[in-house]
């Protein structure tokens, strides 16, 4: 019965994840293609039903996920099954605190990050926010394509990844976070000043800093 729920919530949190990635790829042309995209992705996926929807199924996947790790016996894991496991432990530790960073300003602000917000917190803490960026759509991508294939044949849908295709996937997947990073900090793209933002200003008043 765990298998089934973690498999139903996984498969529907794994359509937002594919939105949001190809969102934050489209970075890589610009503020304008980022911004434009997510312009039309929110009115789907912030409609509030369907948001609610999306929240209630990451937080059923997060439960479900530590009550088999603590109700299973232990075994010998693959390569593959234990990426996998590494990658959700990763996005359990940074999902929630993600989802507020970027959701929080706009429920209670009205603020949304934007390109501009993206391009902010890179430029204000490049040390941290280039790997935490790279690796969370990284462990996102690898999680929830490979957990896509899980599901699926769960469910009794015949859906496979190959171990290649996987791999081949997670390569491409790589080189094109870094490719959407080079823009939002600056190198290949424009983001003109990132701390006249909406984002950045309320960022700097809770975090108590100062642009520089």
């Amino acid at each position: 019965m765990l298998k089934k729920i973690q498999a139903w919530t996984g498969a529907l949190f794994a359509v937002f994840v594919a939105l949001h990635l190809v969102n934050t790829w489209a970075a890589s042309f610009g503020p304008g293609a980022y911004d434009g995209l997510q312009a039309v992705l929110r009115v789907f996926y912030q409609f509030p039903p369907v948001e609610a929807l999306l929240l209630a199924a990451l937080a059923v996947h997060l439960v479900v996920g530590v009550m088999r790790i603590v109700k299973e016996p232990k075994r010998e894991l693959n390569i593959r099954s234990r990426m996998h496991r590494y990658a959700g432990f990763f996005l359990m530790v940074f999902i929630v605190g993600h989802v507020l960073a970027v959701r929080g300003p706009s429920w209670f602000f009205d603020v949304y990050p934007g390109f501009q917000g993206l391009a902010f917190s890179i430029d204000y803490v490049p040390a941290y926010f280039y790997p935490y960026y790279f690796l969370l759509g990284l462990a996102g991508f690898y999680h929830g394509l490979n957990g896509l294939s899980i599901a699926l044949g769960r469910l009794g849908w015949r859906f496979q990844v190959s171990p290649q295709m996987l791999r081949n996937a997670t390569a491409v997947a790589g080189v094109l976070m870094v490719a959407a990073l080079l823009a939002l900090g600056g190198i290949t793209a424009d983001p003109g000043n990132v701390y006249e933002s909406g984002f950045a200003q309320l960022a700097l008043e809770i975090v108590g800093g100062s642009a520089p």
